[in-house]
């Protein structure tokens, strides 16, 4: 709508107009006559010729528009013109005319403010590190450009320092990036010309990533490489001092360390704990004290020693014994499980009863050997009443060939002969509750020379 110069409507306009008019005519004569109004027509009164709707003086038909022209000269907008015109002037739907008339001048559309802020969006945080990945560049900085790489999961930052920011340099980086992380799924970036040539995108859809692009001259959507770009600049800037020597890698490499150990605020997290599952060890690391390292080495080393032994029924197992001189372990095979840490165990006939730490594990193949009982000093009375016409017959021929030689011994530990007969084992009992050598009877009466102790092999320590 455009203002066009015209003089003023005056209530003397209003008077003569009101009369003509469709709707307010009867309503004026009806205020005339003095009839009963009710509702809001109850509200309106006469002035002067005029009819007046509170403090506010009713507009006829034929002026409107000129009022509307009239509230809109300041270009003030809808609420502005609205103000005026509850303290002046009404007719129906007086605010949706003021409404329209506002939006449609081509002069306040053309110049109009921008819009309320819409309210802020995120990104959907990831569920994996390196699942989308922002992009930027940075700089000129110390005649250096810098690509950075921001993961949207753990807020890690990768930076390449570059001359040039052509696209071949720019798919460089990204190659070498992914090299080392993998591909990610998405890739944001804003709408440079490195990212929206055709090399680039023909990039992109070669290893399977979505590129996605923020809009024009709206770096907030791809606020998560913006954030970062400011806070490369301000620190590679402060450490451009003369106490910092060095190259500008070295520099960028002394701020990623500490930019990758330092926790996040948004995740809590360090960028590295996020990424690598790890903090990173740096110089700060030194100061710590080597205490917990050291607890917590025995703290592991005692849950591997003492970690649960589950066995099942029909296991093959080596069975820890005690009794017996010559042998620690016997094998066997569960029988059925006795509480929570006790088995019962069948070793050859023989039912025993085990706790887990007895117990270990052999391959199925493994077999009891059955050997004949050495440890045994003297024979059996039975024996030696069957040989003693046969020992007493070779004991002058014995001495006279060698005087060292003991009666009724085969050898200086007294090892019987191979004609001693070796226990029945398949007789034991079965109820015993340990399958051990007995230990063979007392003599009736001492073999010349030799003594009728029986005699044992010290029972030592053995761990």
């Amino acid at each position: 709508m455009s203002q066009i110069e015209a003089l003023p409507v005056t209530s003397k306009e209003l008077r003569q107009e009101t009369g003509k008019d469709i709707e307010l005519g009867p309503l004026l004569k009806a205020l005339r006559e003095g009839k009963d109004l009710q509702g809001r027509e109850a509200q309106y009164t006469i002035e002067d010729g005029c009819i007046m709707y509170g403090q506010r003086v009713c507009i006829p038909k034929k002026f409107q528009k000129n009022v509307l022209e009239e509230l809109h000269a300041g270009h003030l907008g809808i609420v502005k013109m609205k103000a005026i015109a509850r303290s002046f002037v009404y007719w129906k739907n007086i605010d949706k005319d003021i409404e329209e008339a506002a939006k449609n001048c081509v002069d306040c559309a053309r110049y109009k403010a921008d819009p309320t802020k819409a309210k802020v969006h995120y990104w959907e945080y990831p569920s994996m590190p390196w699942e989308r990945i922002h992009v930027d560049f940075a700089g000129p900085i110390f005649e250096y450009m810098f690509f950075l790489i921001v993961d949207a999961h753990s807020k890690g930052l990768e930076v390449y320092p570059m001359k040039t920011t052509t696209t071949k340099t720019t798919i460089e980086c990204l190659r070498d990036s992914f090299a080392r992380f993998g591909l990610p799924r998405v890739l944001v970036s804003d709408n440079g010309s490195q990212f929206t040539s055709y090399e680039f995108q023909r990039f992109m859809q070669r290893n399977g990533v979505k590129h996605k692009t923020s809009a024009p001259f709206k770096p907030s959507s791809n606020g998560q490489a913006e954030r970062y770009v400011a806070t490369l600049k301000q620190s590679l800037r402060a450490m451009h001092k003369y106490i910092y020597e060095g190259t500008i890698q070295q520099k960028l490499s002394t701020f990623l360390m500490q930019y990758r150990k330092a926790p996040n605020a948004t995740t809590t997290h360090s960028p590295a704990m996020l990424f690598l599952k790890r903090d990173i060890r740096t110089r700060i690391n030194l100061l710590l004290p080597e205490l917990k390292t050291k607890i917590q080495d025995k703290l592991r080393r005692d849950n591997f020693e003492f970690r649960d032994r589950k066995f099942d029924v029909g296991d093959r197992v080596a069975v820890r014994v005690y009794r017996a001189a010559n042998t620690r372990w016997k094998f066997g095979t569960i029988v059925n499980q006795d509480g929570v840490l006790h088995y019962i165990i069948d070793v050859q006939g023989t039912l025993v009863r085990r706790h887990v730490d007895q117990i270990r594990s052999v391959g199925d193949q493994v077999q009891e050997n059955i050997i004949p009982i050495i440890h045994q000093r003297f024979p059996s009375a039975e024996v030696r009443e069957n040989n003693s016409d046969i020992q007493h017959a070779e004991t002058a021929e014995d001495i006279s060939k060698d005087p060292n030689k003991e009666l009724g011994s085969s050898s200086v530990q007294g090892v019987p002969s191979t004609d001693v007969v070796v226990p029945d084992l398949s007789q034991s009992s079965a109820t015993e509750t340990d399958s051990e050598t007995r230990s063979p009877p007392v003599p009736d009466r001492p073999l010349p020379r030799r003594s009728g102790r029986i005699r044992r092999p010290p029972e030592r320590l053995v761990l």
